[in-house]
């Protein structure tokens, strides 16, 4: 049976949500140039994306200082980790946790044997003893991070394993880097990336995989021809050759993040965890997640994950995005009034 995804819960609920704290991107929005350029470019439905999907993959190679043949371009990145999953079908496969279900889920559809590594314990290991090694670096939903040097000395001793690392959340962390840099000398490694997260347009559904060619092609030919949209296409194109409009106050997020995790650690009713980045995990000691995420939405509006599925979580495990100061203020108040119920 497969797990629910980490699409946002919104939709599911009844209420009005005033303050969405499952959302896992930057919360500033939609920016208007990007609307406006989305508006502008309405017209490109009308014909099928191929050049459009050229020109991106190009810029990104250009940017990135990787040869043609470099990336991939995908229906988010969910559509990545499904095609890689379906390459490597009846795989090995580790699977470093707590973790978005979708890696779960893809693998279990394509027949992998799945064995699960706490996030804590991988750099215990030297040596991977299955055919596939996935990691989200910022992980999802905890936060933790792994040190690209000592990522990048893992997959370099382990060249006969593949390794899939999903940095969609690396430009929201101070505490790790992009592998991308070392691609030339990791001929083992996928790297997964979406500028979904930062210019705030997850439902166009667009991801980046970024692979030496001969390990990429392994995946190119199975993907459905015409997989992303020219919508997606413009935004991406957009959004990569104007990133000072996306610019976002990293810092001041991160500060942000550390000041509501260090007040909800007051209360006596939660348990929090640490996280490198802006969103963290949190426990209810009192009730499950799915109660405290329902209650928080009738009363107050407020929309958190119930992340209490994910493989080695309780059934209390919540995660929570850092928002605006009015919105953090409000989900305070309410974490207070449930400490008393």
């Amino acid at each position: 049976m497969m797990k629910a995804g980490t699409g946002n819960d919104a939709f599911s609920a009844d209420t009005r949500i005033v303050a969405d704290f499952n959302t896992d991107g930057w919360y500033g929005g939609l920016r208007p140039e990007l609307k406006s350029h989305l508006l502008n470019a309405m017209d490109r439905i009308a014909v099928y994306p191929d050049k459009a999907e050229a020109d991106l993959q190009s810029l990104l190679e250009k940017k990135s200082k990787l040869p043609v043949g470099s990336v991939l371009l995908t229906n988010g990145v969910t559509q990545a980790i499904y095609l890689i999953a379906q390459a490597f079908r009846g795989a090995t496969t580790t699977i470093v946790g707590p973790a978005i279900a979708e890696y779960t889920n893809a693998c279990a559809l394509y027949e992998h044997q799945i064995r699960q590594l706490p996030r804590e314990k991988v750099t215990d290991i030297l040596q991977v003893e299955t055919d596939l090694f996935f990691i989200s670096n910022p992980g999802n939903p905890d936060g933790q991070v792994v040190e690209d040097t000592w990522l990048e000395k893992l997959i370099s001793a382990n060249r006969k394993h593949i390794f899939v690392v999903d940095e969609t959340y690396i430009h929201f962390t101070r505490n790790a880097s992009s592998l991308v840099p070392h691609l030339h000398r990791l001929p083992n490694v996928f790297i997964l990336q979406s500028p979904a997260r930062t210019a705030c347009f997850p439902g166009l559904r667009l991801g980046y995989v970024l692979a030496q060619k001969a390990l990429l092609e392994k995946i190119r030919p199975i993907q459905a021809p015409w997989s992303v949209s020219q919508l997606a296409l413009a935004a991406g194109l957009f959004t990569e050759k104007n990133p000072e409009i996306f610019k976002f106050p990293l810092d001041n997020l991160l500060g942000d993040a550390f000041q509501l995790r260090e007040k909800i650690k007051k209360m006596a009713e939660f348990k929090v965890y640490p996280s490198y980045t802006h969103f963290f995990l949190f426990e209810t000691l009192t009730g499950t997640a799915a109660e405290l995420q329902a209650w928080l939405i009738e009363k107050y509006g407020i929309l958190i994950k119930d992340v209490s599925e994910m493989e080695g979580l309780t059934s209390g495990s919540c995660r929570i995005t850092c928002r605006n100061e009015l919105d953090n203020k409000l989900l305070l108040t309410a974490l207070k009034k449930w400490s008393v119920i």
